[in-house]
């Protein structure tokens, strides 16, 4: 009798070799299990394909960005955002939250506010990680925790080098320092300075990163997510939420705020209209501490003569502005304030110039962002080749989805170089998905010609602002079932599994048996 041929099954990573006869390869095959462990390895063998494609193509430069961005938006953060106080700026979405709580979190650990704020901002991030991985992508969501965890080690960088960490080295001005000089116009004008520029470096650092096919995380999971699915502006989405944010993040730190760190100005409107006659101002607490202070060895005379006159020649607005506007540039009155005067304070607050400071940075950020990742603006594309097929296969493969309009054997290109006779294509797609494409798609054609257009709008719900993942996908499997020795190595790993699984029954049987 013939010996039947056996063939050696080898794993994917060499180890482990079966013998087996083809008999019994179509045994194992016609196994229940086999198909369910065929598809496992299938997934498994895809995703790392398409993990090794992107590592051989994109990574590095994505990184590059993230690294770029992240860099950029401690500098925002560091320098021109915490380093205004307690009182200051708040950046959008949740990172308001997370200077909120950094600012808590500072009276009570030993921190300085702006890291607290990034560690604290990564920790919120986490819940948002699985979100995105089911939701968007591992390569988005991946980037966005480089870029979050980046963010921490550079701020640790900056907070502790000699001369260039934010507490050493002023941006604009030192903004600590002028914000304690009386007369506070000038730390209000600083403020929206500090806003304007701090805006412009988050706007770069975001748009940096979005390029990356990345986020800086927060809001931007949701933003980004939903930015896609409905084909809106990021810039524009940011804006609506970060507002709504930032606006309860304002009420919440105002309630907890000290008086010392409320704005001069608003001070002086909150005292100069609690008092109006002299026996109120009298019998009140800032009234006794005054009365303690103005003495004959005091050296306040002008202040004094203030305080002489309204108690012995009747009230008078003059004598008391002059008073109300030294109660207020000295934080030694804030604990005699009245709760009512404390209330006028915090509510003058929420809409004073930490709001709309805060506001103009988002605004101004929001605007960086959509000139420098202008997302949905569209270019018209007439492409004149003579690989058409080509060049379609390759826009369905990326995930092109809108129309393809084709001329054919119709526009003639005869010059110094050659009288080749071309075909026309015209296609419309946004800048940022050219930009990625723009250079394979002029290897596909060494003798191909772009004429590209700008488009002020396209009017009709079937364009598509993005590339579809799907086709993407579609795409991707298969170049990769297409790769013979990558599909062998799945069907021997099925078979290895699937005949472990097969003998583990057959022993268990004859064990009872």
């Amino acid at each position: 009798m013939a010996r039947k041929r056996r063939v050696k099954i080898y794993s994917s990573n060499g180890k482990k070799v079966l013998l087996l006869s083809a008999d019994e390869i179509n045994l194992i095959k016609s196994d229940t299990s086999y198909e369910k462990n065929y598809e496992l390895e299938f997934n498994k063998g895809k995703h790392a394909f398409e993990v090794r494609n992107y590592y051989a193509s994109g990574f590095w430069k994505d990184i590059v960005y993230v690294l770029i961005g992240a860099f950029l938006s401690t500098i925002a953060i560091d320098y021109f955002i915490s380093i205004t106080g307690n009182a200051g700026l708040f950046p959008g979405g949740l990172g308001a939250i997370a200077r909120f709580f950094s600012i808590i979190g500072e009276n009570n650990i030993k921190v300085s506010a702006s890291t607290l704020y990034f560690i604290i901002y990564f920790i919120m991030n986490i819940p948002l990680v699985f979100f995105g991985f089911k939701k968007i992508g591992w390569k988005f969501s991946t980037l966005t925790l480089i870029y979050s965890v980046v963010s921490i080690f550079f701020d640790l960088i900056l907070q502790n080098i000699p001369y260039i960490s934010p507490n050493d080295l002023s941006l604009l001005i030192d903004y600590n320092l002028i914000s304690n000089v009386p007369g506070a116009w000038g730390a209000i004008i600083w403020i929206f300075a500090f806003a304007i520029f701090g805006g412009v470096m988050n706007g770069f650092s975001y748009s940096i990163t979005y390029k990356a096919n990345s986020s800086t995380g927060g809001s931007d999971w949701i933003t980004y997510y939903y930015s896609k699915k409905l084909n809106k502006d990021i810039g524009s989405l940011n804006i609506k939420i970060n507002i709504f944010i930032l606006i309860i993040v304002i009420c919440l730190n105002t309630i907890i705020l000290k008086t010392e760190h409320i704005d001069q100005t608003i001070k002086l409107s909150a005292v100069y209209n609690g008092f109006h006659n002299w026996d109120t101002l009298n019998a009140s607490d800032l009234g006794k501490k005054l009365s303690e202070i103005f003495t004959p060895d005091s050296g306040l005379i002008d202040l004094k003569t203030s305080w002489e006159n309204l108690r012995d020649n009747g009230w008078n607005n003059e004598d008391w502005f002059n008073i109300a506007k030294y109660v207020s540039s000295n934080n030694e009155f804030d604990s005699t304030y009245s709760t009512g005067m404390v209330i006028a304070m915090k509510f003058k607050w929420i809409i004073g110039p930490s709001l709309f400071a805060s506001l103009t940075l988002i605004i101004i950020q929001g605007i960086t962002i959509n000139r420098l990742y202008p997302k949905n603006k569209i270019l018209n594309l007439f492409i004149s080749a003579t690989k058409i097929n080509e060049i379609e296969q390759y826009l369905f493969s990326v995930g092109y989805t809108n129309n393809i309009f084709i001329w054919r054997t119709v526009a003639s290109k005869k010059n110094a170089w050659n009288d080749h006779e071309q075909n026309l294509i015209m296609i419309s797609m946004p800048l940022l998905y050219f930009k990625k494409i723009e250079e394979y798609l002029l290897k596909i054609d060494e003798d191909m010609m772009i004429n590209i257009i700008g488009s002020n709008s396209v009017k009709g719900k079937n364009f598509s602002y993005t590339f579809d993942n799907e086709l993407r996908d579609k795409a991707l499997t298969e170049e990769f079932m297409n790769n013979g020795k990558l599909m062998k190595k799945i069907e021997n790993n099925s078979i290895i599994k699937t005949h472990k699984k097969m003998k583990k029954i057959s022993d268990n049987i004859e064990n009872e048996v």
